[in-house]
């Protein structure tokens, strides 16, 4: 694999809450999220051994942008606990020390950076982007660009590629986000339309090829079908202006640099990270795996 795209906020968050808030530094700081996050991070380097490796972080979580024109977006979510925003220092830290590149967005969510990303890319680049976020299924191409899906942990990633979405979802990635808009999604606080669920939302986007295809030919659907797509234009009209990622945002990145051992020993001895870093110093000597 040339490049391994980390979806950073979703593995932060695996760590954190996976270990407990008792591991702390000397000042009694908690360090769960770092220390978990450089064992994924370490295992995903030795399993996949990329040429290249970038953590990608929300710079906004919940944009202004995406909430004036909906302010439902992601309003239900819960603030991060009080013990995780001061661990993302330390990670940064770790991070540039492991020389891997970090990047983000001003005014963007993590996914919009993975999809300029992803835009922006070589041709001949193959890339895995790992995450636990459905709505980057969106960026799977054949045969270059692989969803590395966390559903059952890091040690049984499964690999998505344009075949494996459709059995999943019904529909191809390009449809993705417009299924979401339609059937809904909890997690960002989108209703969906009453009545249209996931099978169906699939069929009618796969027989009409849009939201819009529907509209188009909504009079030829079932009354309470027709009555529901009618009475939901305008939430339709604002999902597909904030729910496709951006794909051509102004990214914020710092520069590969070689791995510094040191440091990151360092690192260890002040925030009491113990093996993870010499297991992530380990990982990161490896050498990219030989294209097949």
């Amino acid at each position: 694999m040339d490049t391994l795209l980390l979806d950073a906020p979703t593995l932060v968050y695996r760590a954190f809450f996976a270990l407990p808030t008792s591991l702390t530094d000397a000042s009694g700081r908690p360090v769960n999220a770092v220390r978990g996050f450089m064992d994924m991070v370490a295992r995903l380097l030795t399993d996949f051994r990329p040429a290249r490796a970038v953590a990608v972080f929300d710079a906004d979580w919940r944009p202004a942008w995406r909430v004036e024109i909906y302010p439902g977006y992601k309003s239900e979510r819960p603030e991060d606990p009080p013990e995780l925003p001061p661990q993302f220092d330390v990670i940064a830290d770790v991070l540039d020390a492991a020389g891997i590149e970090r990047a983000e967005a001003k005014g963007y969510e993590a996914d919009d950076v993975l999809a300029t990303l992803v835009a922006r890319k070589s041709s001949d680049d193959v890339v895995g982007i790992v995450t636990g976020d459905r709505d980057l299924v969106a960026l799977v191409r054949d045969p270059d660009v692989k969803l590395l899906w966390l559903g059952r942990g890091i040690r049984r990633l499964q690999a998505m590629d344009e075949e494996q979405v459709r059995a999943a979802y019904g529909v191809p990635p390009a449809l993705y986000p417009q299924l979401a808009i339609l059937r809904g999604d909890p997690s960002d606080g989108l209703p969906g339309v009453a009545g249209i669920g996931p099978a169906r939302a699939a069929g009618l986007l796969l027989e009409h090829g849009s939201i819009q295809g529907i509209l188009d030919r909504v009079d030829d659907l079932p009354p309470r079908q027709r009555a529901a797509l009618d009475g939901a234009r305008d939430y339709l009209a604002a999902m597909q202006r904030i729910v496709p990622l951006v794909d051509d945002v102004e990214v914020e990145a710092t520069r590969p640099e070689p791995l510094r051992a040191e440091r990151l020993v360092q690192l260890a001895a002040a925030h009491g990270l113990g093996g993870a870093a010499t297991r992530l110093a380990q990982a990161r000597s490896l050498e990219p795996e030989a294209p097949a």
